[in-house]
């Protein structure tokens, strides 16, 4: 069974994007992941992050199209961590671990000065969890089939976002 291991099932289903090729219509939505994904939904909460196909057809800065009309982010704090006020980004707690998501399809999310950068800080340093992890769809280094030093979002994510830390120490 999907997401299964022994009689254990799985307790947090993150995606990093990219949820429904090629377009993320409401189409390609309800045929490429609800579909497939049937039995999983019932199961486990679905914790989205936007990638380059998803807004193919949405708007991250406007909050519109398909990806937006089909989750439910908690964008004010609702699960944990601070609120965004935004469905583009976002964070919540499990457990003792903190997520995060981020978007880091437009260049705009992507920038130092910029809400998204403002809102990590301020939820990194209000955060009590053990563990952090923070998660998006273009990964800071990669060879693949992206070069991580050659596409502008890897750079980016590499350059203005990895480096936002805690401005306290964790315990």
């Amino acid at each position: 069974m999907l997401f299964r291991s022994g009689a254990a099932y799985t307790n947090v289903w993150l995606s990093t994007g990219d949820n429904a090729y090629s377009d993320g219509t409401d189409a390609e939505y309800s045929s490429n992941v609800f579909t497939y994904y049937q039995e999983a939904f019932k199961k486990w909460v679905f914790w989205p992050t936007t990638g380059n196909h998803d807004l193919h057809s949405a708007d991250a800065t406007a909050q519109t199209g398909p990806f937006f009309d089909i989750f439910t982010i908690p964008k004010t704090g609702q699960a944990g961590g601070v609120a965004s006020n935004t469905e583009a980004y976002y964070s919540f707690n499990y457990a003792n671990i903190h997520f995060i998501s981020l978007e880091s399809s437009d260049a705009a999310f992507r920038s130092v000065t910029g809400a998204m950068a403002t809102w990590l800080t301020n939820d990194l340093n209000a955060n009590t969890q053990r563990w952090t992890i923070v998660f998006f769809h273009h990964p800071p280094y990669t060879k693949g089939s992206h070069d991580s030093d050659v596409d502008p979002e890897p750079i980016d994510m590499r350059t203005n976002i990895v480096p936002i830390q805690i401005g306290r120490a964790h315990v």
